[in-house]
């Protein structure tokens, strides 16, 4: 499966979760969800991601004068939607979605959307590139996401077993020539966040985890078994 289909699962999985997906598109991804892990997976980290949204606001009534102008607003983006909208311009644009996350209000609504970072493609820094990165059974385990600024965000999907004595380095492939370049240590499975500005960011690049003697690698280079990994890939923004 290349990066590009990667990407589209889960952003397909994460319009799943938010109830976007309409009628056969719906119906397709829910045919196909027993079948992949992969999917599943998805789904799974979307739902733990959104949780918090989820439980931590009280369910209210939004007054029918506020829809009347949502949906005056909306009906200039549903006419000019089309295949090519990312995921951002498809939540914005599904009415269906709006009218179903009975938040508290119109406040609540928003505060959801910058959360996320979905409206408009706005509200939070989008990643230059997105490196989905794969166990060695070829279930997505980990994911990588480069900003313009140099930073480098790892957001664990699936918990992974450290032992003492031991951590988890991330490394990428800038030039196969002057081989792996470390990223960074993480001590146990966790969101991490780094800042390596001087590293390239360049699609196709190969972003990995190995597991390595505590304090990092002896050697500058992996050492241990390679946990998860994964090429860039452009986001679709």
């Amino acid at each position: 499966m290349s990066p590009h289909d990667l990407n589209e699962d889960l952003l397909l999985a994460g319009e799943y979760v938010l109830g976007v997906l309409d009628g056969g598109e719906r119906d397709a991804f829910e045919r196909r969800l027993p079948r992949e892990s992969s999917l599943r997976a998805h789904v799974a980290f979307w739902q733990d991601r959104f949780a918090d949204l989820d439980s931590g606001i009280m369910p209210k009534d939004v007054p029918a004068a506020l829809w009347q102008k949502i949906e005056a607003q909306l009906g200039g983006r549903q006419l000019a939607g089309g295949a090519g909208e990312s995921f951002a311009e498809r939540l914005w644009s599904s009415l269906g979605f709006w009218r179903g996350a009975s938040f508290a209000g119109a406040v609540a609504s928003l505060l959801l959307a910058i959360s996320l970072g979905l409206l408009v493609g706005r509200a939070t820094p989008q990643p230059q590139i997105v490196a989905v990165m794969l166990t060695p059974d070829g279930v997505p385990g980990m994911i990588a996401e480069v900003f313009h600024d140099g930073r480098i965000s790892v957001i664990p999907i699936h918990d992974f077993p450290v032992p003492k004595g031991h951590t988890l380095q991330v490394w990428t492939l800038p030039d196969p020539k002057t081989g792996p370049v470390s990223v960074g240590l993480i001590e146990r499975t966790r969101h991490a966040l780094f800042h390596r500005s001087d590293l390239p960011r360049a699609q196709q690049q190969l972003y990995e985890i190995t597991l390595e003697p505590e304090g990092g690698s002896p050697t500058g280079k992996p050492t241990g078994p390679i946990i998860v990994k994964g090429h860039g890939a452009l986001p679709r923004l």
